[in-house]
């Protein structure tokens, strides 16, 4: 995997996980805040074999836990990397794999 520099912007209730490969953007993750809870909807990666889809949902899930949400995974992909992720289990909303609506 690339070092990949990530950028989170929260306008209201929706939010943007932003990635970018030498100030070039790599892909995004979008989610909205529903009270204390992060639902991560969809996961775009515009450049492939990168690991840009796992950098933008460990920057999502670091931010969560930092400050005090539960996340919900409705984008498959990212309800597949918290799958494979137990170590952010502590972090997971108690809907998690309820929902799961994007493909892969």
């Amino acid at each position: 995997m690339v070092y990949m520099d990530t950028e989170i912007t929260i306008e209201d209730n929706r939010g943007v996980v932003w990635a970018r490969d030498g100030g070039e953007v790599a892909g995004r993750l979008d989610f909205t805040l529903q009270g204390q809870v992060m639902r991560i909807e969809h996961t775009l990666a515009l450049k492939r074999g990168m690991g840009v889809g796992a950098a933008l949902v460990e920057a999502a899930v670091r931010h969560a836990a930092s400050h005090g949400l539960k996340v919900w995974p409705v984008c498959s992909y990212a309800y597949a990397w918290c799958e494979r992720h137990p170590q952010w289990a502590h972090v997971l909303d108690e809907h998690m794999g309820e929902g799961v609506s994007c493909q892969l």
